[in-house]
């Protein structure tokens, strides 16, 4: 499957592994080992995570509180936002076309 990934989900990224680099040494690169892991997974098996709603699944990011929230189209899987699970839902919506 081919991967794409929205802008802002990358910024959202690279963001959370600076925040957690700031908390402890290492953890900002185990959050990014995970994302990476669950990433593989996604494109392995897109269909196999649950739904967010209709259009949109999403893969919990192990041991941290953050999902990646991602769509299906044709042979492409499209990465929307890597979010916070505690923090304002349903933002990243205006980012889908």
């Amino acid at each position: 499957m081919k991967l794409s990934i929205h802008e802002l989900a990358a910024k959202e990224l690279l963001d959370a592994v600076k925040w957690y680099n700031q908390l402890q040494d290492g953890l900002g690169k185990r959050f990014q080992d995970m994302v990476v892991l669950q990433v593989g997974k996604i494109r392995k098996n897109p269909e196999w995570f649950p739904r967010e709603s209709k259009d949109i699944l999403k893969a919990y990011i192990p041991k941290f509180p953050y999902k990646i929230l991602y769509s299906v189209e044709g042979d492409s899987v499209v990465i929307w936002a890597i979010a916070h699970m505690h923090r304002k839902p349903w933002y990243w919506q205006s980012r889908i076309r």
